[in-house]
C-alpha cells in the first residue's frame, strides 16, 4: 500500500469519526435537520434529480464537471458526502461510480440508472461500432445524452424518492410528470430540427453521442474508443467513411485539444462544434447538436 493511499485512508477514517460524533450530538445546539441528502455521480444526473427532490432532500454531486469521468477518483470529502446520503444515483457504467458504490454503507441505496434505459453496446471496444446486444461488450456509459433516456431516468429517480419518502409520493409524481413534459417537448423540438438535416452523419473523437445517434437516426463516426485514439490507418478509414456519408460536422468536447481537431477538420472538410457533454443543461447541448447538423 502506498504512503499516499495510507494517508488518504487515515484521513478519511478520522473525518468519518468526526462526522459520526457530530451526528450523535445533533450538530450545533444539539438540533437535527429534518431534510436528508442524496448523492449523484455526475452533474447531468444531479440536474435531473434536483428538481424532483428540492425542499425534501439536498443533492450533492460527487464528480466535478471539469474532470474526465472515466479517470475520476472522488476525494475524501466527496466519499463522505456519499456515505451520508440516503441514496446514490449513478449511471451504473462509470468506473468511479462502481468503486464508490461497493464501498458505501448498507444504509445508502444504490440507484443504477443504466437499468432504466435500453443500453447501447460496443461503442467503447476496439472497433467502436454500436449494437444493441450484449455479446460480452461494455454498455456505453453516456446514457444522459438523450432526452428519451432522460425521461426514463427521471421515472426511476421519482420511484426511488417515493420509496424513501412515501409521505410525499404525490409531490414526486407531480414533479416527475412536469419534468417529463419538458423532456417530451425537447425531444420533439430536436427531432423536428433534425428532419431538415442535409446529412445525418457526424464525427467525434470518442463515441459520447451514441444514444442521441440511436434515438434520432444519426450515424456517429468515432476516431477512437476506450479513451484512446485509433491507429493512423484506422483513423483514415473512419474519416473516409464519414466523408463518403457526407459528414459536415465534428463535435468536440469543450476545452479539448483544438490543434489536432483543426487538423482532422481541415483534412476531412468538417466544421468543428464544441459541446459540453457534462453540462447540467441537456436542452442546450441537444439543441446545439440538432441546429448544427441542420445547417445548410
Amino acid at each position: 500500500m502506498s504512503i499516499r493511499h495510507h494517508l488518504n485512508k487515515t484521513a478519511y477514517c478520522l473525518l468519518a469519526l468526526t462526522a459520526l460524533a457530530l451526528a450523535a450530538c445533533g450538530g450545533k445546539g444539539g438540533t437535527r435537520t429534518e431534510r436528508r441528502q442524496l448523492a449523484a455521480g455526475i452533474e447531468p444526473v444531479r440536474a435531473l434529480l434536483e428538481p424532483l427532490a428540492r425542499g425534501r432532500f439536498d443533492v450533492v454531486c460527487v464528480m466535478d464537471r471539469s474532470t474526465d469521468p472515466e479517470n475520476f477518483e472522488p476525494s475524501v470529502s466527496r466519499r463522505m458526502a456519499a456515505d451520508a446520503s440516503a441514496a446514490f444515483f449513478m449511471t451504473g457504467a462509470l468506473p468511479f461510480e462502481t468503486t464508490l458504490a461497493e464501498a458505501l454503507p448498507d444504509s445508502v441505496s444504490r440507484v443504477r440508472l443504466l437499468d432504466a434505459v435500453e443500453p447501447v453496446y460496443g461503442t467503447h471496444d476496439d472497433c467502436g461500432h454500436a449494437h444493441h446486444t450484449h455479446d460480452g461488450a461494455m454498455p456505453d456509459p453516456h446514457i444522459w445524452t438523450s432526452a428519451r433516456n432522460a425521461r426514463r431516468m427521471v421515472a426511476a429517480m421519482a420511484a426511488e424518492l417515493q420509496r424513501l419518502d412515501p409521505a410525499a409520493a404525490d409531490i414526486y409524481a407531480s414533479r416527475r410528470d412536469s419534468l417529463t413534459a419538458l423532456l417530451d417537448s425537447l425531444d420533439a423540438s430536436v427531432a423536428a430540427t433534425l428532419a431538415e438535416a442535409p446529412a445525418r452523419t457526424f464525427v467525434v473523437w470518442h463515441p459520447a453521442l451514441s444514444y442521441a445517434a440511436r434515438d434520432y437516426g444519426l450515424q456517429q463516426v468515432a476516431l477512437g474508443a476506450e479513451g484512446k485514439d485509433f491507429s493512423a490507418p484506422a483513423m483514415r478509414r473512419a474519416i473516409e467513411r464519414a466523408r463518403t456519408a457526407g459528414a459536415r460536422v465534428m463535435f468536440v468536447q469543450r476545452g479539448s485539444d483544438t490543434g489536432r481537431t483543426r487538423s482532422v477538420c481541415d483534412a476531412a472538410g468538417l466544421r468543428p462544434v464544441e459541446l459540453d457533454l457534462l453540462s447540467p443543461d441537456l436542452e442546450t447541448e441537444l439543441k446545439t447538436i440538432a441546429r448544427e447538423l441542420a445547417r445548410p
